[in-house]
């Protein structure tokens, strides 16, 4: 069975949800542990920073596929590179996208086995939440898109905690800017690279989207919030807890909503991980069903259900290879390089477009 298009078009829009949907779910846990290590209570520099240049990159690979007509990484990389060298990107690229299907959805599944369901198997976990992914992924891009309407509502419950908490922090925590020095702030950009990643499925699903001409502004501003949302929740979490303690911390935003103690609520914390929760899986959807997409344009798939069954079946056994946090860890820095090596990529085929000519408009 042919994957229909219709399935899969969004519009730029929906593309925003989804790149926030990624962002925000991945990245918020652990951005603040990882800064203060490195970055002291300076953390907060190189998530602007970050910021400001991820935008720059953004525009620049929007640049790269409007030079193009209606075209996805996958066919500018055979344009550029030739059809042998091209195709070797595009499994690797693939490679790249399976690999964060599996370690998000291992983040996932570890944070709700060890904070809600201790006593569930982890292999029923799995069973049980992939299920409704699997359904979405089957159905097409179109019905992934209109279900990250919920991150908004789960962005605006943490920008209510952040209210809440304003009351206990403490600004002394933040001074003397700039402590950790230039060292500090560069050593601080690594962890901000796995915490943005996401803006990478612009490429893959760029033919998909129904209103190009507004593409770029939405994935701008889609940076735009996620730069301005990391940097409230490090400014909070480190005014909070102070430096010391949120290196100790590993997961902070979960214990910033166990300090906070309600009148009406007894575990706030519970409500946190719920709405975390939602947003984790609109991105391990979004990861599964680009990496599902992805593998269809360049392998052909004829038999849709049954590759996607496969396909499913050997996602939840490989994202069961991590045992334990500090394998998460190496992981997550596989990832990162991962991630980095694709925007240097993106970058780099921009600029080799203007030399070799092939295929642009």
């Amino acid at each position: 069975m042919e994957m229909d298009n219709r399935e899969n078009q969004i519009t730029s829009r929906q593309l925003m949800g989804i790149l926030l949907s990624i962002q925000l779910g991945i990245g918020m846990l652990t951005l603040p542990a990882d800064l203060s290590v490195v970055s002291g209570h300076d953390g907060w520099i190189p998530v602007l920073l970050y910021g400001i240049i991820l935008t720059a990159v953004i525009a620049l690979m929007m640049k790269l596929l409007n030079r193009y007509d209606n075209q996805s990484i996958f066919e500018i990389n055979k344009y550029i590179y030739g059809k042998y060298i091209g195709w070797i990107f595009n499994l690797l690229i693939i490679a790249y996208f399976w690999y964060s299907s599996c370690l998000s959805f291992r983040i996932y599944i570890n944070i709700l086995h060890v904070q809600v369901l201790r006593t569930t198997p982890s292999l029923i976990l799995d069973i049980f939440i992939i299920l409704p992914i699997y359904y979405l992924t089957w159905n097409g891009l179109k019905y992934v898109s209109r279900i990250t309407f919920l991150i908004y509502i789960s962005l605006a419950f943490f920008l209510i905690l952040f209210v809440l908490v304003l009351k206990d922090i403490r600004l002394t925590f933040l001074m003397p800017v700039g402590e950790c020095g230039l060292e500090g702030i560069k050593a601080g950009i690594k962890p901000c690279v796995f915490a943005y990643l996401g803006y990478e499925l612009i490429p893959i699903i760029y033919p998909e989207i129904t209103n190009k001409q507004k593409a770029m502004k939405y994935s701008l501003f889609s940076n735009i919030i996620v730069t301005l949302f990391f940097l409230m929740l490090v400014l909070v979490t480190t005014s909070f807890f102070g430096e010391e303690m949120l290196k100790k911390s590993m997961y902070p935003i979960i214990k910033l909503s166990r300090s906070y103690k309600a009148i009406v609520i007894d575990r706030i914390d519970l409500l946190f991980i719920v709405f975390w929760l939602v947003s984790q899986s609109i991105a391990f959807t979004a990861y599964f069903s680009v990496t599902y997409y992805s593998m269809h344009k360049i392998l052909k798939f004829t038999r849709k259900t049954l590759y996607l069954i496969v396909f499913t079946i050997i996602t939840i056994l490989l994202s069961n290879i991590p045992k334990s946090n500090s394998q998460l860890t190496i992981y997550n820095d596989i990832m990162t390089v991962s991630g980095f090596s694709f925007t240097i990529l993106l970058i780099v085929s921009y600029f080799f477009s203007f030399i070799r000519k092939k295929g642009v408009r």
